[in-house]
Formats: structure tokens, sequence, C-alpha cells
């Protein structure tokens, strides 16, 4: 049977209440125990002088020691709580007294046992006389409770742990009952308003609780309510955005087609053509769109190789020289050296996917530069700690919105509101998706204009360059 929130609280709570009540318990009565018998020892020290004392002052006077003689001095010294034994030097018994009366040995040692084992587990103190030792003698209190202050006293004490456990159990019920409550209306209140959590909607959640697990619950399901709203938001936009980006080259096609089969508009080949062009640009989309849902997949995984700088850079500018020089850009591709000249060595990275980002970055560039504008590609390594990284830098003439730079890598984003542009709004995405893939970053940002110089835009690429560290 499953037990809720307040009764695990409550239940837990009084469960480490009654093991402290327990183990306070038995360590006050572990101590009562040692007072009692510290007190017997002290007790017993004391008593042990005292007739030392008495019996050599005996001894001295009489020139001997004689049993009534013994029993007639220590008379005013008996208690019903007292045993005295005194024993000759040969530890032979002389006097046996027990509980204020004098006793056989017999009696002694029926309780005893025989007075050779006891004298052996309870040895005798010496009496002496200077430095003679005239006799022996064994004494003790026979209990602690044998005396009435020290019965009051336990008495005392009992009724004063009675009470006080009583009042303890009491504040502890309490205690438990009214947190195990709060806590219990302020888990349900939490439970509640996760229940009713929906990113479409305001959800009012408990602020400030006073516990800080309660309040990291609350702030996280708060940034996740955020998250959620802005993943449901650029859903519907991305819905939006594909939508539009596939109807308008559909209603073309299908307008032409119509028009061709109603004999309105002639099958020319520049006709066809041109269908044939928007079916590629349809299908540029849906392959990107699939490119993108399988680089964001927490399934991808890259194949890292071993890339040599110069081949990389060699391959980019193979790719893009020809488009560059046709728009009159110029176009270069150049390895930077680090802070010790040195070049960078090989890395390792999923070369393919690594060309795929860049060449998208540089398609990107290439639409928004300016005939006689140039584009660079800067290729350089760095190192942080004991960690080395490659550093690609792509820097083009021109200059993006400042509103825009926060939305530059989002699905489907265009600063062209009219998306007008060529281009289906998703390299740049893929290309974050690819960087984020290698464990790196990719940020974009504009380099202000110094003297006659443009403004231009770059976008800067860090990824680790080895799977080891450098000592």
């Amino acid at each position: 049977m499953k037990q809720s929130f307040f009764q695990k609280t409550f239940l837990g709570q009084l469960a480490v209440a009654a093991a402290v009540i327990v183990i306070m318990s038995a360590v006050f009565f572990v101590a009562i125990r040692a007072s009692i018998s510290s007190w017997n020892l002290d007790k017993k020290g004391d008593l042990e002088i005292l007739l030392e004392q008495v019996i050599s002052k005996s001894y001295r006077l009489e020139g001997g020691l004689s049993p009534t003689q013994i029993a007639y001095v220590l008379q005013p010294y008996l208690t019903d709580s007292l045993y005295i034994y005194i024993f000759d030097t040969a530890k032979k018994p002389i006097l046996l007294m027990e509980k204020g009366k004098r006793v056989a040995q017999s009696e002694v040692e029926a309780h005893t046992g025989s007075l050779s084992s006891f004298l052996a587990f309870n040895p005798p103190v010496a009496i002496h006389d200077g430095t003679k030792e005239i006799a022996y003698m064994a004494v003790d209190s026979a209990d602690f409770l044998a005396y009435k202050a020290n019965r009051m006293f336990l008495s005392t004490m009992k009724k004063a742990i009675l009470i006080g456990g009583i009042g303890a159990i009491i504040c502890i019920l309490f205690l438990s009952l009214t947190s195990a409550s709060a806590l219990s209306k302020k888990t349900t209140a939490l439970a509640d308003s996760i229940a009713l959590f929906s990113p479409d909607k305001e959800t009012h959640l408990p602020q400030e609780t006073g516990l800080e697990e309660f309040d990291r619950i609350t702030k996280s399901v708060q940034t996740l309510h955020q998250r959620l709203k802005t993943e449901s938001n650029l859903r519907r936009q991305w819905m939006q955005d594909i939508s539009h980006d596939l109807r308008t080259p559909i209603t073309a096609v299908q307008m032409q087609l119509e028009g061709m089969t109603d004999g309105v508009l002639p099958a020319s080949k520049e006709r066809i053509q041109t269908l044939f062009s928007e079916l590629k640009h349809i299908e540029r989309l849906v392959c990107n769109l699939q490119d993108l849902s399988r680089y964001e997949s927490p399934e991808m995984q890259i194949h890292r190789t071993s890339v040599e700088p110069a081949s990389f850079l060699s391959d980019i500018f193979d790719r893009f020289s020809f488009a560059a020089g046709i728009q009159e850009i110029s176009f270069l591709c150049t390895e930077e050296p680090d802070t010790t000249g040195a070049l960078a060595k090989p890395f390792q990275a999923d070369e393919l996917l690594l060309q795929r980002c860049v060449s998208n970055i540089v398609q990107n560039a290439l639409q928004h530069t300016a005939a006689h504008g140039n584009i660079t590609v800067t290729l350089s390594q760095q190192y942080k700690e004991t960690r080395r990284f490659i550093c690609i830098l792509i820097t083009n003439t021109g200059t993006i919105s400042d509103t825009d730079i926060p939305y530059i890598f989002d699905r489907l984003y265009r600063g062209d509101k009219s998306r007008s542009s060529t281009g289906s709004g998703l390299g740049l995405s893929i290309a974050q998706a690819i960087i984020t893939l290698h464990g790196g970053t990719i940020t974009v940002h504009n380099i202000q204009s110094k003297n006659d110089t443009p403004q231009q835009v770059q976008f800067t690429i860090k990824i680790p360059a080895d799977d080891i560290c450098y000592e």
C-alpha cells in the first residue's frame, strides 16, 4: 500500500524521535550506573581510611586486637548497609560483622562462598600501626539505595525523566504533525501546479517555499516551462515557415502545369527547366530538414578521422572559388600561425560534416556579399591549459542587423522577412548542429570598420582538436 508524503514524513520524524529518546535513555541509564559505581568506590575508600585509623588506634591502646574490643570501637560506624570483615596477618577471620551485628563464618560463606575465594576477588586492605601490618580489613557499603537520600534522589530523577519523556513525546508529536502537514501542503500545491503544466498557457507555481529543494524544483519547472514555451513557439513558427517555403514553389509548379494542361502556357524547354528548378528547391529543403533532424538526434554519432588543415582549406577553396569569381568577390583560404609561430597540426574531426558546416557558412556569405567584396576562411590552432583547439574564422564584407544576430542560427530564420531571398534558412542551423556534435562552439558578430576598411561579419568556429590532452 502506497503512503502519502505526509505519512512518510510524519512516521519518519517519529521514528527518528523515538530512536533519539531510546539512545538518550540508554545514555542516561549508563551514566546513572557509572555514577552509582563511582559513589560506591568513593564511599568504600572513605570507610577504609576512617576504619583503619580507628582499628590502629584501638590496637595501640589495647596492645592487640580482640574481637570484642574491635566490635566496640566500630559500633558507632556500623549501619544496616555495611559489612566489615577483620582478618589477622595470616588472613584468618578475627571479626565478621554484617548489618551492625557479628556473624559466624558459616553465615558469611552461605552467600559469598568460601572466604578464600572471596578474598581472592576482593583483596583486603592492610591495617598498619606505623610501618607494621597488624591486620587486614574488607569493608564495603551494601547498596547505594540503602541510604534514604540516595533513594530520594533516584525517585526524583525517575519522575523528572518520566515527565520530561511525556513532554518530549507530546512536543515531538505536535512538531512532527505540524512540519509534516506543512511539507505535505507545499508538496501537494507544487504537484497540482505541475499537473496543470502546459507550454501554451501560463502556469502559476508556488514562489518561495522556504525549502531549498522545493525552490530548486520550482525554478527547474519554470525553466522547463519557458523552454517548452519557446520550443512550442519555434515549432509553430517552423511549421508556418515550412508551409510557406513549400507552398510557394508547389503553387508555382501547380499553376504552370495547369496552364500547360489547359493550353494557356506553352510546354517549352525553358518552362520545363523552370519547373525542374522549383522541384529541386523543394527537394533541397526536404533534404536539409531531414539532415538537421538527424544531426540534432541524440543517436547521431560522428566519425572522427585525422584532418589535414591544408587539404581541408584547399577543398573549400576549390568548391567556391569559381562562384566567387563570377560574383566578382575575392575569396581566400589561409592558415594562421599560433602564438608560437607554428601552423596547425592535423586534428581529429568528422571531415565531411565539418566541410559541410564551413560550406554552409561560405555559401551564406556569398549570398550576402556584394560585388568587389571579400570572403576569407582562416584556420589556426589554440591551446587552453592542456587542450588544443582548432579555430576557423569565416569573414565576409557586410553586416548583420543587431536584431537578427540572436536568431541567426534558428531553424528557417531569415533576416529578409518577405522571405524573397534564396536559400532554405536551414544552412546555419545545420552548421551549428554539426559543431555541437563536435563538442565545439560557433558564434557570429560584426567587425566595426577601421579607417577605410568596410564593415565585416565574422563567424567563429572552435572545436577540440584531439581526443587526448596535451601535457
